[in-house]
């Protein structure tokens, strides 16, 4: 029985390319999963599992246990209704060559309707196949591609083959790449480039391990774990580790078929380069790793990932092929630093007078200016002193215009720290320079020094106010300045080292240092800020309800962002407390009464003492009165939140005796409107310190 009879089996298709980007396959990987599954579901073919497949040149998928025929289908046509005349029960047997004993009646909601069924044969998976993997490649889609040669098939890089088997057997198809132009489908491919021999896949279940006898691992998890692996027992035979650079690690994967680990020299007139040049001269145009000793000190050695076949006389020349590309690098680099080192900062600020930061927002000397000042008023609160803030600021941009920085744009702010610790300036400055591009990410770690997080703050808050100013905040997905990025840096700075400032007094001088006046601006940037601080704070396993219920309160521009914090902390500790939920309710009842008389101002309302005829109106007159109070008292104190909270607890007795012995809606119009009143203040005095109606039972 041929293989094509059976009801089900297994497939595979290759695309067989040049070399493909490393940053493109694991997406294309995907994609290729996605737009098949979605073809074979479309087409009622099922499957079992699916395995994908991407490295430099192969890009692959095996289906396992696919059907190899669709399904049959019934397709059932209604007609015209039985009481129609008969010129449309005609015309629908005409137009669908039917007798009318082919047809049958049904009762529906509408009434009884003439019907036809019709089974339709499906149709062999080997027929269709053609049309999917027609439709897969014209629907790929790639960050970068272009026409090649005389094609008009848009892909990454030029596609040369296709394998497509089912059940091992080659499906008979081709896919138009150009006019005239096709690619058969075959039951071949290639192997690692070195040979580029060609290898029949006479077995589906083969084609993994055939590939990987002949040097091509497709897997790219494996080729990761053969990497680990073969670096790890290379370094330890020397006691050395390499330099942890996940990023690399991921693109290497991307680069090889088959990897081969290699280690080389690096010639020791380099090594007096700060390590961080070394390492990204190495990295960034040539992929190669840093190694360390045990104690973490740079080796003068590199390792690198070959696509290659272990040889040990092709080895040997590969390493001095690449020692002799990395000493041109770095003999460059060793240029570019002599130079700078004999340059100044003054100079270098200088030049920054003619280097724009953005149109409308002057100059990167003028933003500079900008941060010495803002740093300055911020200095107190961060515990420095405000001429080394000053200082850090004056000098934090100088290297963007250094030699060594207009090469290696990475190095930005780790060459300034680096020039300024050779050229004398205080410890402190020098550390900050170095450390106040950081938080590059979500998951980069913060500043470690005082110094480096105000100006790292400074720097981004200046970015900030700036781009808001002129109208380039973010939209939708689109943020080409990092806004919010440094937004979440700037909150977390503000966290982590527990900064007694408020948004107010955050964005304040900043604004005026652009000569921004502008309320709608300074709204925006505010709710910009909230919406972050809603970010960072529910990440840290807070609850949304109680983090909205501190950040939607009218006076949250006005709170420093440490109360906020140990604010949500109290009320997240408190929210399982029996004697919080009472107050919780109690709370609620007083809004829901308000909600009903429609009271929505904001504004203290009149309270009439002299109306009052119960202890029990007085008493809540009291407590309203002296929660205001311990809020200006106590609202502004870090430590104290918890005492505000159990200062709410104790109102649970006394409003509760109001409820109980007080009838608010009172026949008399004055005293109603008083006790509303009272209410009304008692509510908006709680309110400053959270919306607690926002918070879920």
């Amino acid at each position: 029985m041929n293989n094509m009879e059976k009801s089900r089996g297994n497939l595979l298709l290759e695309f067989f390319s040049e070399e493909i980007p490393a940053r493109m396959q694991l997406n294309s990987e995907i994609q290729l999963q996605n737009l098949f599954v979605k073809s074979l579901t479309q087409r009622d073919i099922a499957f079992e599992s699916f395995k994908t497949f991407s490295g430099p040149r192969h890009l692959s998928i095996i289906i396992k246990s696919i059907e190899l025929e669709q399904k049959d289908q019934e397709i059932e046509k209604r007609g015209p209704r039985f009481d129609a005349n008969q010129k449309a029960i005609d015309g629908f047997l005409k137009s669908n060559q039917l007798k009318i004993d082919e047809t049958i009646i049904k009762e529906t909601n509408n009434g009884k309707f003439y019907f036809h069924s019709q089974m339709i044969k499906g149709q062999k998976t080997y027929e269709i196949l053609p049309d999917i993997i027609s439709e897969i490649v014209n629907s790929f889609v790639w960050p970068k591609s272009q026409r090649w040669a005389n094609t008009d098939l848009k892909w990454a890089r030029p596609l040369r083959n296709i394998v497509l088997l089912l059940n091992d057997d080659v499906v008979k198809g081709k896919v138009e790449i150009g006019k005239n132009v096709f690619l058969n489908f075959t039951n071949f491919t290639f192997s690692h480039r070195y040979s580029d021999k060609k290898i029949v896949i006479n077995k589906i279940e083969n084609y993994e391990q055939l590939l990987e006898e002949n040097f091509v691992i497709l897997d790219r998890n494996k080729r990761l774990d053969k990497i680990i692996n073969d670096t790890s027992s290379l370094l330890d035979k020397g006691k050395l580790k390499l330099v942890n650079d996940k990023s690399l690690l991921e693109e290497v994967v991307g680069l090889v078929e088959y990897p081969n680990i290699l280690i080389g020299s690096i010639s020791k007139e380099f090594m007096k380069l700060p390590r961080e040049v070394l390492s990204t001269a190495m990295r960034v145009h040539q992929k190669y790793f840093s190694i360390t000793d045990k104690e973490n000190n740079l080796e003068s050695k590199f390792l690198f990932v070959a696509n290659s076949i272990k040889e040990k006389d092709r080895d040997f020349r590969v390493i001095e092929g690449n020692e002799r590309v990395l000493k041109a690098r770095l003999s460059d680099a060793s240029y570019f630093f002599e130079n700078d080192i004999a340059n100044t900062f003054e100079n270098w600020n200088e030049k920054l007078k003619h280097v724009l930061f953005y149109e409308s927002l002057g100059s990167l000397h003028d933003k500079i200016i900008r941060m010495a000042n803002i740093s300055k008023i911020f200095a107190k609160e961060f515990g420095v002193k405000s001429e080394l803030a000053k200082q850090a600021a004056i000098l934090s941009k100088a290297d963007l215009v250094s030699e060594m920085v207009m090469e290696f744009p990475e190095l930005q702010g780790i060459m300034g720290g680096h020039y300024a610790k050779i050229k004398n300036e205080h410890e402190e400055v020098t550390k900050a320079i170095f450390e106040h591009y950081k938080p590059k990410g979500v998951s980069d770690d913060l500043p470690e020094t005082k110094l480096g997080s105000l100006l790292s703050m400074v720097d981004k808050i200046d970015t900030l106010v700036g781009f808001f100013s002129i109208d380039k905040k973010p939209t939708g997905s689109k943020d080409p300045f990092a806004l919010r990025r440094n937004s979440f840096s700037i909150v977390q700075i503000l966290i982590n080292f527990k900064i007694n400032l408020s948004l107010n007094e955050l964005l304040e001088p900043s604004l005026k240092e652009y000569g921004c006046s502008s309320q709608s601006i300074k709204r925006n940037l505010i709710d910009f800020m909230i919406d972050k601080l809603k970010y960072v704070f529910s990440n840290k396993n807070n609850r949304m309800d109680v983090v909205n219920s501190v950040l939607n309160t009218k006076i949250v521009n006005d709170i420093p962002i440490k109360i906020i914090s140990s604010r949500i902390d109290s009320i997240s500790k408190f929210n399982k407390n029996n004697d919080f939920k009472i107050f919780l309710a109690n709370y609620k009842r007083i809004n829901n009464i308000l909600k009903s008389e429609k009271f929505s101002n904001d504004a203290v309302l009149q309270v009439n003492t002299k109306v009052f005829d119960t202890i029990e109106e007085q008493n809540i007159y009291n407590l309203s009165n002296s929660f205001s109070k311990e809020i200006i008292k106590k609202g502004i104190c870090e430590k104290s939140q918890d005492i505000l909270i159990n200062y709410l607890i104790k109102m649970n007795q006394p409003i509760s005796l109001f409820f109980d012995n007080v009838i608010v809606n009172h026949n008399d119009y004055n005293i109603r409107v008083n006790r509303l009143n009272l209410l009304k203040n008692l509510h908006n005095t709680i309110s400053k310190f959270s919306i607690f109606e926002l918070i879920e039972d």
